[in-house]
């Protein structure tokens, strides 16, 4: 398990997850997902550490991933959801990853801690994904909330959790304090001036404590997704300002 959790986070503890498993629940095509394998190796030359990918595109992209990492997300419910471990093994993923809907109707906690059994037994990385009352409840998205959900989840035995950011550092380090597990912070709806997400991921990363992001719509939906990734890892594995991450994503070439 710590070699497959070294393979996944950097040599500084920290990880730049691009996030491309919407496929999986999107109901028109997005470019960038059309053109998945080239997104993927422009990402991968700019500095992305792993993929959070369906178990189709885990299969179908393997050699664009490169030397990535690959995090397959799969679904614990029902009887696929049983094997869902096996699965994501079989088709090379590094990691496993499932929703779990803390405070909701169908919360997935006994699945998500199924399945993390599961990959226990075989040595594979477990992210949980905490939603507060499912994506309709935009309600529970208040810091305690978050927080209280991203430990709900830890305690399926998850390795780390992919979760909220609060909206401010101060309290995203309620978060990453409470959890108690490396807490990855999702990107979110794209923001319309690249240095707001270059702001957000830093102040979530150096002031916060997050051990990194995974980012999906402000990547793929860029027309330079190469370029934004350039600068993400800047700030995270680089110690830029938010200047400096700008200035680099704006002078990079593929």
């Amino acid at each position: 398990m710590k070699r497959q959790m070294n393979r996944l986070f950097h040599e500084d503890g920290r990880i730049l997850i691009v996030a491309m498993d919407h496929t999986s629940f999107l109901n028109e095509p997005v470019d960038g997902l059309v053109r998945y394998g080239e997104t993927i190796r422009a990402t991968v030359a700019a500095g992305a550490d792993a993929y959070l990918s369906p178990i189709g595109s885990v299969i179908n992209y393997a050699d664009d991933y490169g030397s990535a990492a690959v995090i397959a997300s799969v679904d614990p419910r029902g009887k696929f959801g049983e094997r869902a471990v096996d699965r994501a093994l079989a088709a090379g993923a590094d990691a496993v990853k499932t929703m779990t809907y803390p405070f909701g109707d169908e919360d997935l906690i006994n699945e998500a801690a199924a399945l993390s059994a599961r990959a226990s037994e075989v040595g594979m990385p477990f992210l949980a994904e905490p939603v507060p009352g499912g994506f309709s409840r935009s309600d529970m998205r208040t810091p305690e909330i978050i927080a209280a959900g991203a430990r709900v989840s830890a305690e399926t035995g998850a390795d780390f959790v992919k979760t909220f950011y609060t909206g401010d550092p101060e309290t995203m380090k309620l978060v990453v304090d409470y959890a108690k597990v490396p807490v990855v912070m999702l990107g979110g709806h794209a923001k319309d001036d690249i240095r707001d997400l270059y702001q957000e991921v830093h102040d979530a990363v150096n002031i916060a404590g997050v051990a990194g992001v995974a980012i999906g719509t402000n990547i793929w939906t860029s027309d330079n997704p190469g370029a934004v990734v350039r600068g993400l890892a800047a700030v995270i594995h680089e110690g830029a300002s938010v200047d400096e991450a700008v200035e680099a994503s704006n002078d990079y070439k593929a």
